[in-house]
């Protein structure tokens, strides 16, 4: 039971370096001899198949890992994270630009700062499995690497140069497009990135001639938990109301009641 549950806990490189090495000791030339069969389950999580495989595997080597594994014939993925960047910011800016033309700079600009954050970038690169996959030092292993945001949002961006570079820029565009399209969708559609007050007062100037008001309509709940109640008015009407745990938040909430009930919510 006991060896099942330390197997189950392999990272996939030690699977590998334990299948290929009767020692079990990490021996260098191991690193270039790796095989395309052994990268079959990434291949699959990528829905991408490498023509050239020491991109993919210097995609995933973290510095940590040359430091104490260095090898002539392959290097770490810092270049690949500055290259894969740029194309990320790309190809997700030419989405959002061709997919929304109804969305203004300041609105285009929020969505894509919170797309290619850190932790957004993380979390695809969780989905794909990268962490089991990343070749990392001993120390930032130890330390927990394959499930720090940092090295999983750097890992995800020198794929995506790794693809770049071995297909081009369409099939990097597929591979980044099957990745996000879906949350960015889901994101604007949902508004949970928008400032619903700014979308609000544009569009009620541009339909009703006037701009929103607010106002409070109750509070209840303790001193330290108290929920606030907001009501948008429009042409001096109660258009929506809204609760959050602060007037902002139940502001902001209220904005974002109005904009669905004038079915902005979705792409026009």
């Amino acid at each position: 039971m006991r060896e099942t549950q330390q197997h189950e806990k392999q990272s996939w490189w030690q699977r590998i370096i334990r299948k290929k090495s009767r020692s079990g000791a990490l021996e260098r030339g191991l690193i270039a001899r790796l095989r395309p069969e052994d990268y079959e389950e990434l291949y699959h999580n990528l829905g991408y198949r490498f023509q050239h495989n020491a991109l993919l595997r210097q995609a995933l080597t973290h510095r940590s890992f040359m430091n104490e594994f260095s090898h002539p014939e392959i290097e770490d993925n810092e270049r690949f994270e500055f290259f894969g960047d740029s194309i990320l910011g790309f190809v997700i800016c030419d989405f959002l630009f061709r997919t929304y033309p109804h969305l203004h700079e300041g609105e285009l600009s929020k969505i894509k700062s919170h797309i290619v954050s850190e932790p957004f970038l993380a979390e695809i690169a969780r989905d794909l499995d990268l962490g089991s996959f990343l070749l990392l030092g001993k120390g930032e292993a130890a330390s927990g690497g394959h499930e720090k945001n940092s090295l999983m949002s750097d890992c995800y961006e020198a794929v995506v140069a790794a693809v770049y570079l071995d297909g081009g820029i369409e099939p990097a565009r597929d591979f980044l497009l099957r990745c996000f399209r879906e949350r960015v969708i889901n994101l604007i559609e949902n508004q949970d990135i928008l400032d619903h007050k700014s979308l609000l007062q544009e569009r009620a100037q541009a339909m009703f001639g006037s701009t929103p008001r607010y106002r409070l309509q109750h509070t209840c709940g303790p001193a330290h938990n108290k929920t606030y109640e907001i009501q948008v008015l429009l042409n001096k009407e109660v258009f929506s109301s809204g609760k959050g745990k602060n007037k902002k938040e139940a502001e902001q909430a209220a904005a974002k009641a109005a904009l669905a009930k004038l079915n902005i919510h979705k792409q026009e």
